[in-house]
């Protein structure tokens, strides 16, 4: 069986994250979708959401969708944990299968960075989402491309568009202004 490890904050898991799931089963037997606990790659380490918020939202999003799962290994795992402890993971769960680590075109771009990277690459298969770009690497990997026409959506700007539409509703919340203004 060829399954997808698919991992990422997904403060909050949007539209784009569910497009790159369905365009992976397309090629994959089963996408497992693991949210994780830090991204070393983001310097504003606050999030809008609590872990157990991100599996609510990814299991909402992908309800009734066939041969998807998430699992929470990262939730009680300390700031050492890495990608590559739950690739091991994975492998130690299904030794018998085939593993592939689904990620962004912009983490391919500095993949060599991440710790035990060519260890990751001796267990998996690296699945890199793209939007029909030329991909010039020499990390060996396999394309799901989502689209050219794909909206752009990155999970920074749905916090920024969530934090907006949030404040706007509590501003025309004209009983809380009127107290306000008392």
């Amino acid at each position: 069986m060829k399954i997808g490890i698919f991992g990422g904050t997904f403060d909050p898991f949007h539209f784009g994250h569910l497009a790159i799931v369905k365009k992976s089963l397309e090629k994959l037997d089963k996408v497992v979708i693991v949210p994780t606990i830090c991204n070393y790659y983001r310097a504003d380490k606050r999030y809008l959401f609590t872990f157990d918020e991100k599996v609510r939202i990814i299991e909402e999003k992908t309800l009734g969708l066939q041969n998807v799962s998430i699992d929470t290994i990262e939730k009680e795992q300390n700031s050492k944990w890495r990608t590559i402890n739950t690739v091991e993971y994975f492998k130690s769960k299904y030794p018998n299968d085939e593993l592939y680590l689904i990620i962004g075109e912009d983490s391919l771009n500095n993949f060599k960075t991440w710790f035990r990277f060519d260890d990751i690459l001796n267990l998996c298969t690296l699945l890199v989402a793209n939007r029909g770009n030329k991909i010039e690497t020499d990390v060996p990997h396999e394309i799901v491309d989502i689209g050219k026409n794909f909206v752009e959506a990155s999970s920074t700007d749905v916090r920024q568009m969530l934090i907006e539409e949030l404040l706007e509703l509590y501003l025309s919340d004209t009983e809380w202004y009127n107290r306000l203004n008392k």
